[in-house]
C-alpha cells in the first residue's frame, strides 16, 4: 500500500514470515466512562480522558483463546467467550480457508477482554499503522497540531490516504515513527517493517492495536484527541484508492456507532485485511468496546471477498455487546 503499490495493484513480496508470535501485554483496562462527540458524517464517541495509570491486562499468545472476565458487564461465561472466538474464526476460515486470525474485543468500561484469539500474534498492519503515523505527527507538535497537519492527518485516517501517509512517513523518519510510538505507548508486540520504505509491512498484535485505541482515548489531550476521533468516526465508505472500506465493523455491526481504522494489502503470498476500531451499541451511543480483527488470508483472495469474510465474523458480536447504561458509565 505504501509507494502507491496498493492502488496500482502490484503484488508485493513478503518481508517477514507470517505467524511470528511475541508475548503480548496490553494496558487496556480501566478506561473512562464514554462521552459522545458529534461528527459531520455520523455520531461517534470516545471514553473520557483519564490518568494514564491503566492496569495491565495480560493477553493470550499463539493458539489460545481468552475467556471473558467475570467482571465484564456482558456476563459472557468463559465457555461462551471461547465459543464466540471460535465462531468468529470459523466464519472467516469457512469463507477463506487457510486464513490466520487474531481477535481482541475489550470492554472499555471494565478493561476486560471479552473475546480473545491469538491476541499476541503478529500480523501485517497495512493501513492500520496510520494510527501510529498520526500519533507521531501530533506528538511532534506537542499535541497542538497546526492546521495543515491536522487536515492531513484527518484525511489520511478518514479516507485512508496513502499519499499523505507516504509524505508523513518520509518526513518524520520512517521506521523511527514506529519505534517512537512503541516507546511512548508501551507496545510489546509491534515491529517496524524490515523494508523501511514499506510502512504497511509494520507488524502489530491485536493486543497492541487495542492499546493504541486505549492511548488515543485516555492519554492523548485535546484538541488532538478530538481530531483523531472525528476522523476515525467520519471514515468515508470509499477510500482514497477507491476501495470500499466498510467491511468488518461498519457492515457487520449495522446501526451501531463506531470509529474505525481499516487495513488492506496484497503481498506475493498473502492478502492482509484488518478491521479495527471503537464501537458503541446503537446509533450515537458511547464507544464502549474496542474491536480488533487482524487476518492473513491466502494469496489471490480479493479485498471484496476477504472483507466479506471479516463482516461475517464481526456480525455475531451484535447480539453479545451490551449498550452502555448509567451504571456502567459510573465505573470510571
Amino acid at each position: 500500500m505504501s509507494r502507491n503499490r496498493k492502488r496500482a495493484g502490484v503484488q508485493w513480496r513478503r518481508a517477514v514470515p507470517a505467524g511470528v508470535c511475541v508475548a503480548a501485554v496490553s494496558a487496556a483496562a480501566l478506561w473512562g466512562a464514554p462521552i459522545a462527540i458529534a461528527d459531520a458524517h455520523h455520531t461517534v464517541a470516545t471514553p473520557a480522558t483519564t490518568a494514564a495509570t491503566a492496569a495491565i491486562a495480560a493477553k493470550s499468545g499463539t493458539g489460545s483463546t481468552t475467556a471473558a472476565s467475570a467482571q465484564s458487564a456482558t456476563a459472557l461465561t468463559p465457555a461462551a467467550a471461547t465459543q464466540l472466538a471460535q465462531q468468529m474464526q470459523a466464519a472467516i476460515q469457512s469463507a477463506e480457508p487457510g486464513t490466520q486470525v487474531g481477535i481482541d474485543v475489550t470492554d472499555t468500561t471494565t478493561g476486560a477482554t471479552l473475546v480473545g484469539l491469538d491476541t499476541g500474534q503478529q500480523f501485517y498492519t497495512a493501513s492500520v499503522v496510520k494510527l501510529l503515523i498520526a500519533l507521531d505527527a501530533f506528538d511532534s507538535q506537542g499535541w497542538q497540531p497546526d492546521s495543515d497537519t491536522a487536515a492531513e492527518v484527518s484525511q489520511m485516517l478518514s479516507a485512508s490516504d496513502d499519499d499523505i501517509a507516504d509524505g508523513l512517513w518520509d518526513a518524520n523518519g520512517g521506521n523511527d515513527i514506529v519505534n517512537r510510538m512503541v516507546d511512548l505507548i508501551g507496545l510489546t508486540g509491534t515491529q517496524a517493517p524490515t523494508d523501511p520504505d514499506e510502512w504497511g509491512e509494520t507488524l502489530m498484535t491485536p493486543a497492541d492495536v487495542v492499546s493504541v485505541y486505549h492511548y488515543i482515548t485516555t492519554v492523548v489531550p485535546e484538541p488532538s484527541r478530538d481530531i483523531l476521533m472525528n476522523a476515525l468516526g467520519g471514515a468515508e465508505q470509499t477510500a482514497a484508492d477507491g476501495t470500499d472500506q466498510f467491511f468488518g465493523i461498519p457492515d457487520g455491526l449495522t446501526g451501531d456507532s463506531w470509529a474505525i481504522k481499516q487495513g488492506w494489502m496484497t503481498l506475493d503470498d498473502e492478502t492482509t485485511l484488518d478491521t479495527t476500531g471503537l464501537v458503541g451499541t446503537g446509533a450515537g451511543q458511547p464507544l464502549r468496546y474496542a474491536v480488533v480483527v487482524l487476518t492473513s488470508q491466502p494469496a489471490g483472495v480479493s479485498w471484496t471477498d476477504g472483507g466479506d469474510a471479516l463482516t461475517a465474523a464481526i456480525a455475531p458480536l451484535q447480539s453479545v455487546l451490551e449498550p452502555t447504561t448509567a451504571a456502567t458509565q459510573s465505573r470510571a
